[in-house]
């Protein structure tokens, strides 16, 4: 089969052509200009992996306070074609005109991505301040309640529901906070280099000190010393969701069971049996998916994964978290 790649100077034409043209774009739409350049840059870039870098250049910055996803379609759809209006018939045939489509629709995915994430920690901060305001009330009743002493059985019973409420909304806006931070500003996460026994084994110990009941922890790790890039506390947190969500589930003298190998790349971590029909879309509803949506939000910041499987011993879900390998010092 013969080889498409177009020869440098095709490229190099074409990104000439877009610069003599960029006053044209600047009424397009705000930034146009920088789109294009940005697109002009990538044509004459030879490396293979340069269309991946438009997710980080101006094609990730698109996102606006005035701009929802139907004006940001609209945006891409008129640049690309004032793009193809402005190339010579031969560039926007063949592979040229292939490799612009496929560099614009890399720039529309970044700003797509970029606009959902900062929207999705727009509202959760809204949520959290919004749940703060009548959580303060709360703990204002709490404390007054406690404060009084010697009260009766009723009373008792009114202060320790008050404790928990506010206990439980206090964890759930911290919850979204993180989150929020997580997606609003993913390039401040922290990340060292941490051995992933450790992480776990600290992960089994808080998750273990909580137990209201005697549930056995069994434990299958064959993780041959991996280690991941991450923060430390955060992907703690997460683990520990996981076990805690299988804690809740396990009943009696019940075993939990943690596993863990590393494969494809990945360190991959299995809790069972978590609540049978966790992950369904009525679960999002559901007070006790609130951790874990922390925890998947705290996991995919780290370039992982979080997902659900049927249990070896069925009639249960198997929690999955998948994170990759660090990379092993060179030498």
């Amino acid at each position: 089969m013969p080889d498409r790649q177009s020869p440098p100077s095709s490229r190099a034409h074409a990104a000439r052509r877009l610069r003599e043209r960029l006053p044209a774009f600047v009424e397009l739409f705000d930034g146009a200009d920088m789109l294009v350049e940005e697109l002009a840059e990538l044509l004459e870039a030879t490396d293979e992996a340069a269309p991946a870098d438009s997710a980080s250049g101006h094609g990730a910055g698109r996102a606006r306070e005035d701009a929802g996803p139907e004006a940001l379609a609209r945006e891409f759809a008129a640049l690309r074609r004032a793009v193809a209006g402005h190339l010579d018939p031969a560039d926007r045939e063949g592979e040229v005109g292939e490799a612009l489509h496929e560099l614009l629709d890399r720039q529309y995915a970044a700003a797509m991505a970029t606009l959902l994430r900062e929207r999705e920690a727009q509202l959760l901060e809204m949520v959290a301040h919004d749940i703060s305001n009548p959580l303060m009330n709360i703990c204002l009743c709490r404390d007054y309640l406690t404060g009084l002493g010697g009260g009766s059985p009723e009373q008792e019973m009114v202060s320790e529901m008050l404790q928990s409420a506010s206990q439980r909304l206090q964890d759930v806006t911290r919850g979204l906070h993180e989150v929020a931070d997580l997606r609003g500003s993913p390039e401040l996460l922290e990340r060292t280099p941490l051995d992933m026994v450790e992480l776990v084994t600290e992960a089994v110990g808080r998750a273990s000190s909580t137990l209201p009941r005697k549930v056995r922890i069994e434990q299958s790790l064959q993780l041959g010393g991996a280690s991941v890039l991450g923060d430390h506390e955060r992907l703690v947190r997460a683990v520990g969701s996981a076990l805690q969500s299988a804690l809740r589930a396990a009943g009696g003298d019940r075993a939990v069971t943690l596993r863990g190998e590393v494969a494809g790349g990945e360190v991959v971590l299995r809790v069972s049996d978590v609540i049978a029909d966790l992950g369904r879309p009525s679960l999002a509803r559901r007070r006790t998916t609130t951790e874990l949506f922390v925890a998947r939000s705290i996991v995919e910041a780290h370039g992982g994964r979080l997902w659900h499987e049927p249990s070896l011993t069925g009639g249960g879900t198997t929690l999955a978290i998948g994170l990759p390998v660090a990379a092993s010092p060179a030498g």
